[in-house]
């Protein structure tokens, strides 16, 4: 179930909506959402079932114990079970996720003939195991108090808005709204406008880019002529924003219509003018877990080798999105440039020194060649792809001509796209919202929104089109 299918906003979100707030106590509303969020995630597939109730059980046990051995001051026996649910939670995700690509290597390196195990990724694991170590973590720092309720435990990890595609929401930030939390309209009506710009993201933006980029994808490198190769990459990257952050709205807005607040996951990470600050408003959630939870505590910036630091984080993030060569490549793409920006900017890292409209194409440019590594499925097409959008792979079998892809439609969606990438409507937002009567100003924000939110419905009941793309991860 997504959140821009039909069961969801017309099934399961107003039965949700009604349960929640026909109930009034937080105890009664947390355990209403923990049943429905496991219901939501049943529905993804019941073989997947176990691994989340595996997640709460080890994660709820291991701060329990955490807390008895703090409170009987055994330090190293604390260390000794910290560390082991450390490893219990990395060999779930390792198993789901690695074991083929690992039996693989195997057989590669070795030439022996080891059966690859069939194993299909259960959807979300790397979300809600990087969740569900973010608390045993904070537990053991003593930057959070041990939930001693399982319930409360089984709703940090399994909430349904944020559970299969984030944002990776750390313990600390909600341990306190797992107890008490405010709701009024205004904040209903704030979480549903938020929803609303996500939803419109995903199907009228993102789904309608993606119809050009697969079928761009979809042919051979070598029947691509460049300009049509490289709109593929401009098609795609958009999508794939679109997409995420538009998912990652949703959730922020879901979250906040139940009391929630959750952290905010993309900061317009397309006017970046440097890899760093791409980086500082890309998927932050999970750029904030890497740098608190390993960068950190393996060094920083302030012991060892920063470079060293720096490139093991980035080889993680790449393993963290798929078990494949391409995405190992991806990781070490982005470390060696994170490592050449730093070193050459000196005291001033992130700061290229180059204009602006120097910086920015540049950036974006490496941004492009990473898509493409992203997207491609093995190695040898991310390169043969790679030489097609600069005229050095020979041409057969020529597909479409741009024109073919640059339909009336497209062209629209792509300038909305690219205008909807900049901070440009928060600009308006702002400005009508200070020139504008405020009663007025809200009348004209709601109406909008309803209208956006009509739109989006009509995409969602015609387009077939709708899983996310990070669903897989």
């Amino acid at each position: 179930m997504v959140f821009s299918s039909s069961i969801f906003i017309f099934f399961f979100l107003p039965i949700v909506l009604s349960g929640y707030f026909l109930l009034r106590s937080v105890k009664a509303r947390n355990v209403w959402l923990l049943l429905v969020s496991l219901l939501f995630y049943l529905w993804g597939g019941y073989a997947f079932f176990p691994v989340i109730l595996y997640s709460i059980a080890l994660n709820y046990t291991g701060g329990r114990i955490l807390g008895t051995l703090q409170a009987k001051g055994y330090g190293r026996a604390r260390r000794a079970v910290f560390i082991i649910t450390v490893a219990l939670n990395l060999l779930s995700l390792g198993y789901w996720k690695y074991t083929k690509f690992l039996v693989q290597i195997v057989n590669d390196i070795t030439g022996s003939e080891f059966m690859i195990p069939d194993i299909v990724l259960p959807i979300g694991i790397s979300f809600f195991t990087f969740q569900g170590m973010s608390y045993v973590i904070d537990v053991y720092r003593g930057e959070a108090g041990v939930q001693k309720n399982i319930l409360k435990t089984g709703l940090y990890i399994a909430l349904f808005p944020q559970l299969i595609a984030g944002p990776i929401v750390r313990y600390s930030e909600i341990e306190r709204q797992l107890n008490d939390r405010l709701h009024s309209v205004d904040q209903f009506m704030d979480g549903l406008k938020i929803f609303t710009v996500g939803l419109a993201k995903k199907v009228i933006l993102s789904n309608s880019l993606a119809v050009t980029a697969d079928a761009v994808f979809g042919n051979r490198p070598c029947q691509n002529i460049p300009v049509v190769a490289w709109l593929g990459v401009v098609t795609y990257s958009l999508q794939l924003y679109f997409d995420f952050s538009g998912y990652s709205d949703m959730a922020v807005g879901l979250g906040k219509i139940f009391g929630f607040r959750f952290p905010r996951n993309f900061d317009y990470p397309y006017i970046s003018g440097s890899v760093a600050e791409l980086w500082r408003r890309w998927h932050i959630s999970l750029s904030t877990w890497f740098r608190d939870y390993v960068y950190i505590p393996i060094g920083g910036s302030r012991r060892g080798n920063v470079y060293l630091n720096l490139l093991c984080v980035f080889l993680l993030t790449g393993l963290w999105h798929g078990a494949s060569w391409n995405y190992v490549v991806w990781g070490l793409y982005w470390g060696i440039l994170i490592v050449a920006e730093r070193y050459f900017s000196g005291r001033h890292p992130g700061r290229t020194g180059l204009p602006k409209v120097i910086a920015w194409p540049c950036t974006m440019f490496l941004w492009m060649i990473s898509m493409v590594i992203f997207k491609t499925v093995t190695l040898r097409e991310c390169g043969m792809y790679l030489r097609s959008m600069f005229g050095l792979l020979k041409l057969e079998n020529v597909g479409f001509m741009p024109a073919y892809y640059l339909q009336i439609y497209d062209v629209f969606i792509i300038i909305i796209s690219i205008v909807a990438m900049t901070p440009s409507g928060k600009w308006c937002h702002r400005k009508l919202k200070e020139k504008m009567p405020a009663l007025s100003f809200l009348l004209l924000e709601n109406t909008l929104t309803l209208a956006l939110l009509a739109v989006s419905f009509m995409y969602v009941v015609t387009e077939t089109y709708n899983p996310f793309i990070y669903f897989q991860f």
